[in-house]
Parts: C-alpha cells; sequence; structure tokens
C-alpha cells in the first residue's frame, strides 16, 4: 500500500495548526517542547479537555488562543490541521477516531489501541480517509535511534543474537495503574516501549513470546517477564515493574560486541563501547518538564511536520504496519498475564 496522499493535499513547507486533546502532564510537556521548534512550522490552536479550568490554565499557560470542553468541537474545528490525542489510555482509540473521521491528521500517544482490533480499526480508517497517523513512539526518532541503526546496518555489531531489557519505574501509585478499566498496567505503559525496540533491531515479530507477571488486587498487571524467540537463533528477555526501579537499560549483542542503552526509551547517549560513545543535546524547555527527557518529544512533532509535507500518511521510521504488530504483541503478552481473556 502507498505512503502517498493525494498531490492537492500537499503545500510544501505548510505550518501544521495543531490541536492538543487531552490536558494531562504529557500535554504540557509537548507543548513546552514544540516551541523549541520553528514557529513558522509549528502553531497549537485550540486545546481540548473534559474540565474547561484545566483546558484553560493549560491554553493560558502555553498562550494558546482557543479552549474547548470536550472533544467534538476542536474535531470539527476548520483551523486545526492535526490532533495530538493525549487523554487516558482507555480514550484513545474513541478520541482518534474522532478527529480521523472529521478529516484531522492524528498523532496519537502509544497505545493507539487497547487491543489489536482497535488498532487495526485506526490504521484502516486512516487509510480509507487518507489522513496521516502515527502512533507516539516517541523513542523512534531520537538522533540515538538514527545512529544506531547505521551502526548495525553496517555490521557493526555482526550477527545480533540477544537483546536484555529492564524498565521498573514506580508508578503503581498512579490512578490508571490502580484501576483497570482506566487502560494502565505494565505493559502497555512500559512493555510496549521494550517490543518497539526489539522489533526496531530484530525488523520482524517473535515466532514464539512466553510471559509470567504479577496483577494487582484489580487485575492490573503490575509487572511481565517475558522471553522471545526468533527465527535465526536469535532470543531476547524483557522484564517490566511498576512497583520497582530498575536499571532501565537495554543491551543489544551480537557477535562483534555490545551496544548499551541508558535510558533506552528515550536515550541521548549510545555506547558503542568503552572508548567509543556519542551523546545529543536536547532543546532547553521555557517549562520545567514533567517526564525524563520529554525535551525529545520535539523530534517525533517534527517528524510529523516532515511526513506531512512530504505527502506521507505515515512515517517510515514508525509505520502503521509495525503498530499493528506491536498491538497484536502486546494482546498476546496481557493475554498470558490474564488480563485479556485471549488475544486479538
Amino acid at each position: 500500500m502507498g505512503l502517498n496522499m493525494p498531490e492537492d493535499t500537499v503545500i510544501m513547507g505548510k505550518q501544521l495548526k495543531w490541536g492538543i486533546a487531552g490536558v494531562g502532564m504529557i500535554a504540557h510537556d509537548f507543548l513546552t517542547a514544540m516551541a523549541s521548534l520553528p514557529a513558522e512550522q509549528h502553531k497549537v490552536v485550540a486545546i481540548a479537555g473534559k474540565d474547561l479550568d484545566r483546558v484553560h490554565r493549560l491554553a493560558t499557560l502555553h498562550n494558546v488562543s482557543t479552549a474547548y470542553e470536550g472533544y467534538d468541537s476542536i474535531a470539527s474545528d476548520p483551523n486545526v490541521d492535526i490532533v495530538f490525542v493525549s487523554v487516558l489510555n482507555l480514550q484513545h482509540f474513541e478520541i482518534a477516531k474522532l478527529m480521523l473521521e472529521n478529516g484531522k491528521h492524528v498523532l496519537c500517544e502509544k497505545p493507539m489501541g487497547m487491543t489489536y482490533k482497535q488498532t487495526k480499526s485506526l490504521v484502516d480508517l486512516a487509510r480509507e480517509r487518507k489522513l496521516f497517523l502515527l502512533e507516539g513512539m516517541w523513542s523512534r526518532f531520537f538522533p540515538a535511534y538514527d545512529a544506531l541503526d547505521k551502526h548495525i546496518a553496517s555490521g557493526g555489531l555482526g550477527d545480533i543474537y540477544q537483546i536484555n531489557i529492564q524498565f521498573g519505574v514506580e508508578i503503581n501509585d498512579i490512578e490508571r495503574n490502580l484501576m483497570k478499566d482506566l487502560g494502565g498496567g505494565a505493559v502497555l505503559d512500559l512493555g510496549i516501549y521494550m517490543l518497539q525496540l526489539l522489533q526496531f533491531v530484530y525488523k520482524e515479530p517473535p515466532t514464539d513470546i512466553m510471559c509470567t507477571g504479577h496483577l494487582s488486587k484489580t487485575g492490573v498487571d503490575e509487572s511481565v517477564s517475558c522471553a522471545l524467540k526468533y527465527k535465526d537463533g536469535r532470543t531476547a528477555t524483557i522484564a517490566a515493574h511498576t512497583r520497582s526501579a530498575m536499571p532501565n537499560k537495554a543491551e543489544i549483542t551480537g557477535t562483534k560486541g555490545t551496544i548499551l542503552l541508558d535510558y533506552f526509551w528515550c536515550p541521548t547517549v549510545l555506547h558503542i563501547s568503552a572508548a567509543n560513545s556519542t551523546e545529543w543535546s536536547l532543546p532547553k524547555g521555557k517549562y520545567k518538564f514533567h517526564f525524563h527527557n520529554s525535551a525529545g518529544l520535539s523530534y517525533e512533532i517534527q517528524e510529523c511536520w516532515n511526513c506531512i509535507n512530504q505527502g506521507l500518511l505515515e512515517s517510515p521510521k514508525m509505520s502503521l504496519d509495525e503498530s499493528v504488530i506491536l498491538s497484536k504483541l502486546s494482546d498476546t503478552m496481557r493475554a498470558q498475564l490474564g488480563v485479556l481473556d485471549s488475544a486479538f
């Protein structure tokens, strides 16, 4: 399937007019990161949320002129080209679908859908409407990922046979991780980052996956540990925990050595060897960021501008087919943990 938009929808160098759906901490970080990018390329024209007071506060802080209560108005606003969907996980599908049905391009926080069926439905809708859609897997757009890809492609690691990733953050007290119906948990909040890195390196899904972990009293997955088997003798082990901090590193091991990625989901340093590492500086924000390296959201934002102005309906760095693959893997993991009754 082609990635290109019809020619008459492409205006080279066009300023993207953004709408923001959601007023949580990630929306603040997103707006702060966007402010570091060229104003002639990006402008936020509206913010929408369920609590109008919170919408007004965020809009005032970031000098956004229009504040909407609810999401129907921003979906129908003719001044909005693209909407960043940053509501709770459980609402991603509903709000992203609303925006696509109203002709908006969409950047949706991960996970794009709670299940494979939801994710595939959004992908099909975007392709049918010939609209740009991107799952916000911001990791993929960091310069460290570009450098990692080039190093692997050049044969710098030789044949890669094992990847180890740990991701532990104490987020068990966050509301969405206490209540199953809010869509949180170790797999969707943390595990998906590990899965995308495996997919990034191995370029194909596993042939087998075995997971175990613990559920909270409310049925939310607090932890997950998985062994994954790939073709040609390749394997991976991943572990995520919401009750304990972990080293939060990825080790990618090949026949010529091992690469370490600190903060692998938002890395600013690539350690190729003890004597060979590269570091990238993040842009400075006008306001304090809530999350680690959130200034790097600017890379994801710029990718949207680059793609849309090149006439692309999806990003080559994070394709919609990959989002579908990741959603299938997430379903499998959650089914094995007992969060879902069955996969797919």
